[in-house]
C-alpha cells in the first residue's frame, strides 16, 4: 500500500524546499551594492553554478559580493528568523515548493531561473523492472518524495513521454524517502526496487547489486522545466531593480560559463564544494549540463515553462486557488539580466 503520510507531508515538504525571503537588506543604488541571499542545502556539484554565481560573477555587473553574502541554511526555523529580521534579500527555492509558500505569502515572486532540471535518473535494481510501465505493478517498491517535489514532477513528465498512463500519486506501492543518498542506500541494500538517484550513482549501484540488475528508466535532463528559482518579495524587487537584474545576470553567466567550460566548473568545485567530490562525479555532472539546458542562461522562466507547473500544483492540491503567471513571477529582473549579458558580450 502507498504510505499514508504522503499527503500529510505536503506542507512540511514545501517548507523544507524553500526559505522565505526578507523584504530588505541590500543597499539601494548602482555599482557597489550587495545582495544577501540564502540557499537551503549545502553546495554540491549540480547546484554550484546557480548557487555561487552571484559570489563569483556579481562583480562583473556592479555588485560587491563575497562568501559572506551567501547564507547556507539547514533548517526552516533558522530561515524564518532571517526572514523576520530582514537579513536576506533573496533565496533559492524549489519552484513547486515556492508555489505553495506563495499562496500563503502573496508578496513572494520568482525572479530568476537557477536550474531547469538536474542530473538525476530513475533507476531500477529489480531485473524484472526494465521500463516505466512496470511501476504499475503492486509488487514494485518505488521510492518517491513528498507531494509537489521536483522529482515527482520530472517522473510524471517521464510517464507522459513514455505514454504510460500513470502518475506518482497513482503508484500502487510507494514510500517517501526525501534524500538522494538514502534512496541510493535503500536501492543498494535491496530495500526498494525503483528510485531517483544522481546519474553518477548508477555505477555504484551496479557494483553493489550487479550490472545486470540495474536499469535506467528515465533521465531528468530530458525534461527541462523550472526546477529551482531565486525568490524575493515584490517590495525588494520594486525597490532594487538594478541589484535584482545584476544578481540574475551573475547567475545566468555562471550557468553559461560553467556549462561551456569543464575546467572552469572543476576549478570552482575545488574552491566551493566541501568533501572533494570524486572526479567521475564532477565529470558526469558537467557532461549532463553541457549536453542539456540543466543550467539555463537564455531562458528558464517563461509562461510556457511556468504554466504547466501552476496546473500541476493546482491539480495535485499543493495550492487551493488558481494562480496566474504574474501572480508568481516578476520577469523584469530576468529580462534586464539578459540585456546585461548581451551588452557584456558585445
Amino acid at each position: 500500500m502507498k504510505a499514508p503520510t504522503r499527503t500529510a507531508l505536503a506542507t512540511a515538504s514545501a517548507l523544507g524546499l524553500i526559505v522565505l525571503p526578507a523584504c530588505g537588506g541590500g543597499d539601494a543604488g548602482a555599482d557597489g551594492s550587495s545582495v544577501t541571499y540564502a540557499i537551503t542545502s549545502p553546495v554540491v556539484p549540480p547546484q554550484l553554478p546557480p548557487y555561487l554565481g552571484p559570489v563569483i560573477y556579481g562583480k562583473d555587473f556592479g555588485l560587491t559580493m563575497s562568501k559572506q553574502s551567501l547564507k547556507t541554511l539547514n533548517s526552516t526555523p533558522t530561515a524564518l528568523q532571517l526572514l523576520l529580521s530582514g537579513e536576506i534579500d533573496a533565496t533559492s527555492g524549489a519552484f513547486l515548493g515556492f508555489l505553495q509558500a506563495r499562496e500563503a505569502q502573496p508578496q513572494l515572486r520568482a525572479f530568476c531561473p537557477e536550474q531547469a532540471t538536474t542530473n538525476a535518473v530513475v533507476v531500477s535494481t529489480n531485473p524484472e523492472v526494465t521500463e516505466l510501465a512496470d511501476l504499475d505493478r503492486g509488487s514494485v517498491r518505488t521510492l518517491v518524495e513528498s507531494p509537489g517535489g521536483p522529482n515527482d514532477f520530472f517522473l510524471n513528465e517521464a510517464f507522459k513521454a513514455a505514454d504510460v498512463d500513470l502518475t506518482v500519486e497513482k503508484l500502487p506501492n510507494s514510500r517517501i524517502v526525501e534524500n538522494m543518498e538514502q534512496r541510493f542506500t535503500a536501492l543498494a541494500g535491496g530495500n526498494a526496487d525503483v528510485g531517483v538517484v544522481w546519474n553518477y550513482n548508477v555505477a555504484d549501484l551496479e557494483k553493489a547489486v550487479g550490472a545486470d540488475r540495474v536499469h535506467v528508466l528515465a533521465d531528468f535532463t530530458d525534461y527541462p522545466s523550472v526546477y529551482l528559482a531565486y525568490i524575493s518579495s515584490e517590495k525588494w524587487l520594486n525597490e532594487h531593480p538594478t541589484e535584482a537584474a545584476a544578481f540574475c545576470a551573475s547567475v545566468l553567466k555562471s550557468n553559461r560559463e560553467m556549462a561551456a567550460n569543464r575546467d572552469t566548473f572543476t576549478k570552482y568545485i575545488g574552491e566551493y564544494v566541501d568533501g572533494k567530490p570524486p572526479a567521475e562525479q564532477i565529470e558526469m555532472t558537467w557532461e549532463a549540463a553541457n549536453q542539456s539546458t540543466m543550467w539555463p542562461s537564455e531562458g528558464g522562466l517563461s509562461t510556457a515553462e511556468v504554466d504547466p507547473l501552476l496546473e500541476l500544483a493546482l491539480d495535485s492540491g499543493l495550492i487551493k486557488e488558481k494562480l496566474s503567471y504574474s501572480d508568481v513571477v516578476d520577469d523584469a529582473p530576468f529580462k534586464a539580466a539578459l540585456k546585461l549579458l548581451a551588452k557584456e558580450s558585445s
